[in-house]
């Protein structure tokens, strides 16, 4: 405890050394986008689920001005993320985890000669975002107002101040800085397919037409959010008897393919290997139901609008849960979800099943709230 308080003391130190040193005397505000070219980096250079809750606000910026062009600085987990995103001219893999990236990065950055600079963070400054924003040489720095590194930039933006906001609000205010009307923006997670990757969804499904097609993702990223095997083998069974016919899919990490094939065996589906992230989001956009935990799953079932149920330990399923898209969030009462009953998870697989489509309900935190 002793050595994390000193290691986050020694970073807002250097985030107030690199504050003092980019604080800018020019406090204009931001240009006339539309004047001429503006060539606009976005720094995303995190997790699979940050970059997808940013897609709504970047293709928001992209496609504000036909003046804008849009690069994106990604990281090795989130970068195939943007592959098939005609609204993003450029993707920079940038892997922080390796001090060897970051003199190319910086050197690349500079060469970009890019206009504006957007600091994807938005409830408080990261360090190595600082020094990406310092190293770009961009002349507008856009940010969100309010995390205590405001003199870093010449164009903030005030936060969105709702207590119950879902990421994807907090994200969306950095569009007004183009000029971007927050509250008219279509703000949903995007993400685009090829063909091919659709064809080979099909193939993997391999279902007669009007059969039920439910994807079950049991891979969470974290201890806390692994849910006992037994149970999901229960959700699946349940879903069978509910949809008789249902095909039932099974996906999971590399990692954890043996558990994968002991769940899929003992709930009657099938595995489905998905090599890379963007297979098992072909199969989340061609779902009837998809089933997982907090993972990056949720949120490309927010971009398909794909009905989905999905679990959460404590406190998180306001931020982070499903968005504009018909389904269910199931927040346990605990911070793992090893305890979380099945029987929740089995009412509100019922409900989805029960609601027509068109009836349903939005996923709890969401653009569908009362604001």
């Amino acid at each position: 405890m002793r050595l994390k308080r000193l290691e986050l003391w020694w970073r807002g130190l250097w985030i107030r050394i690199l504050v003092r040193l980019m604080r800018r005397a020019d406090q204009s505000g931001p240009p006339n986008w539309g004047a001429r070219p503006h060539r606009i980096l976005f720094l995303r250079h995190d997790r699979a689920g940050d970059m997808i809750v940013s897609t709504g606000v970047m293709r928001a910026i992209a496609e504000s001005h036909p003046t804008i062009t849009l690069d994106v600085l990604a990281s090795p987990a989130n970068a195939a993320i943007l592959e098939a995103a005609q609204y993003v001219d450029t993707v920079i893999v940038f892997n922080k985890k390796k001090l060897a990236s970051y003199l190319p990065t910086c050197i690349g950055l500079r060469r970009g000669k890019y206009d504006a600079v957007i600091d994807c963070m938005i409830t408080a400054p990261s360090l190595t975002t600082m020094l990406l924003i310092l190293a770009s040489g961009a002349r507008y720095r856009v940010g969100i107002s309010g995390r205590g590194n405001d003199a870093a930039f010449n164009v903030t933006v005030p936060p969105e101040t709702r207590p119950d906001a879902h990421m994807v609000d907090l994200l969306s205010a950095l569009a007004t800085a183009f000029g971007v009307d927050a509250k008219v923006v279509t703000r949903r997670p995007t993400l685009e397919l090829t063909e091919s990757e659709r064809s080979k969804a099909a193939s993997i499904w391999n279902a007669p037409p009007g059969s039920p097609r439910a994807l079950i993702n049991i891979s969470a990223g974290s201890a806390e959010r692994v849910w006992p095997e037994e149970k999901y083998a229960l959700v699946m069974r349940h879903v069978a008897s509910r949809a008789p016919g249902a095909i039932l899919r099974v996906i999971a990490a590399p990692s954890e393919m043996d558990r994968a094939e002991r769940i899929a065996s003992a709930g009657g589906g099938t595995v489905a290997r998905t090599p890379s992230i963007r297979d098992a989001f072909a199969l989340v956009a061609s779902a009837d139901l998809v089933v997982t935990p907090d993972t990056s799953i949720t949120h490309a079932a927010s971009a398909f609008a794909t009905p989905s149920v999905v679990i959460f330990v404590k406190g998180k399923a306001e931020r982070w849960g499903l968005y504009d898209t018909p389904g269910v969030n199931v927040e346990h009462t605990e911070t793992t979800l090893d305890g979380l009953p099945v029987e929740r998870v089995l009412a509100a697989i019922d409900q989805m099943l029960d609601d027509a489509v068109e009836g349903r309900d939005v996923g709890d935190a969401s653009l569908g709230k009362s604001r």
